[in-house]
């Protein structure tokens, strides 16, 4: 039970899977469901959480930020936010540590907002937390256009190939979680994130797009003769 739990022990062993985690979904979730299963040790766990992704290889970070973004799954569907209160003031720390380490921390950059734009969308976090938590991914490619570029030389042919693969692993559990939405959301939700996430119509351009657009769906309508009116009446 975890009631009877020794805190000691617990974060010995907590420590022993985040040290020992890897991309695979099963190592994820495996270290996901301990720390819920030891929830009420959060504080400890997160402690650990913590510091084992300020000391761990570049790679291994971003694992690490997987498997937080498992335990807030976890934690929304079993209505706990222990965990998600605990990470709130630290976010935009979070995201630096992933990140930053030198020029090779731009690497990372891609998967970290892909996590982050995944928090966006399950509202684990208000707006504004998530916009000041984003901010090192913009320093952090911003500063990559002033440093030497990552090249293939930087690594072997295995590195790359075993990087590939463990993105490949590590997208799987986002992809399938996209069409899932929480349970307390409204019926309108998703249509309001579509709505305004969408850019506004630009009629200078967006039209004769879509006039294109129209013609290969509908070859024998007179898409032709609109789109030269159109291109007519710009001029």
């Amino acid at each position: 039970m975890s009631e009877e739990s020794d805190p000691f022990e617990c974060r010995l062993t907590f420590l022993a899977l985040l040290k020992k985690v890897s991309a695979s979904q099963q190592s994820i979730h495996k270290v996901a469901i301990y720390a819920m299963r030891h929830k009420n040790l959060c504080e400890d766990l997160y402690n650990c959480l913590i510091e084992q992704l300020e000391q761990a290889s570049l790679n291994a970070r971003l694992n690490i930020i997987y498997v937080l973004d498992a335990i807030f799954s976890a934690s929304q569907k079993s209505r706990y936010s222990g965990y998600i209160d605990l990470t709130r003031p630290d976010l935009p720390r979070i995201v630096h540590a992933v990140v930053a380490n030198g020029p090779k921390g731009v690497l990372n950059v891609p998967n970290t907002q892909m996590i982050i734009n995944n928090w966006k969308r399950k509202q684990y976090f208000e707006a504004s937390v998530l916009e000041e938590a984003e901010k090192p991914l913009i320093e952090c490619a911003a500063s990559s256009n002033h440093t030497q570029a990552i090249t293939t030389d930087s690594f072997s042919k295995e590195d790359i190939l075993r990087r590939m693969e463990e993105d490949r692993e590590r997208h799987k559990r986002l992809r399938e979680e996209i069409w899932i939405r929480p349970a307390e959301e409204s019926q309108d939700a998703e249509f309001e994130e579509f709505w305004n996430t969408t850019e506004t119509l630009d009629p200078e351009s967006d039209y004769e797009v879509m006039m294109v657009q129209n013609m290969l769906r509908l070859p024998n309508y007179a898409w032709n003769a609109m789109l030269d009116q159109r291109s007519a009446m710009s001029q």
